[in-house]
């Protein structure tokens, strides 16, 4: 199974695509408590989650595991963003995304730059409505600025390979021009003497 899949007409998830951002409206559990205690008990293990991938594989080859933590709002010491790691190194096959219910924007852009493909949070007109969730959901505001903060971050991600990029190249040669000034400057029997005592 690829590291991507289409999921509809023109767009992919995982590769090098753009990061898929899901902003979610209502609860996933449909507002039923007993649901959402069933869905927070079966994600407690990685033996739990190797189980889910297992089974959703033998019926789906197009999926995605997110890291989430079931807390409104969470306390960024419990996000626990290196389970996206994790994930990656268990199941290199499907992509990695991470669902957030913490304040701001900041962890959700942490995730991409870890290496999430789908990200997805909740969205809320009004974060003083009634309900843990609208709490820890995203206003329309935050949720443009969410995707800008990813886009960029995306970029900033480049290719992990080092080499001087063209905007580099006039800091580069300026810095080169000026120590090849100081060099000339400096007396020949003091170059000398610095040369001699570094072989020494």
């Amino acid at each position: 199974m690829p590291l991507k899949f289409e999921l509809c007409p023109g767009r992919v998830i995982g590769g090098s695509n753009p990061c898929f951002i899901i902003a979610e409206i209502g609860q996933n559990h449909q507002g039923d408590i007993e649901i959402a205690k069933k869905m927070i008990k079966m994600a407690k293990s990685m033996e739990t989650m190797r189980r889910v991938y297992e089974i959703v594989k033998e019926h789906n080859q197009n999926f995605c595991i997110l890291q989430c933590t079931s807390a409104y709002p969470l306390e960024p010491e419990d996000v626990n963003l290196r389970v996206i790691m994790e994930y990656q190194k268990e199941f290199p096959d499907i992509p990695i995304g991470y669902s957030g219910h913490e304040s701001g924007i900041s962890i959700t852009v942490g995730a991409v730059a870890l290496g999430a493909k789908v990200v997805e949070r909740h969205v809320t007109l009004d974060k003083t409505w009634k309900g843990s969730d609208h709490a820890a959901s995203l206003e329309p505001a935050e949720l443009a600025e969410l995707v800008r903060s990813i886009r960029i971050v995306e970029k900033a991600l480049g290719t992990g390979v080092k080499r001087m990029l063209p905007c580099e190249v006039p800091c580069h040669d300026k810095v080169q021009e000026e120590l090849r000034a100081k060099i000339l400057s400096f007396p020949f029997h003091f170059m000398f003497t610095c040369h001699v005592k570094l072989r020494c």
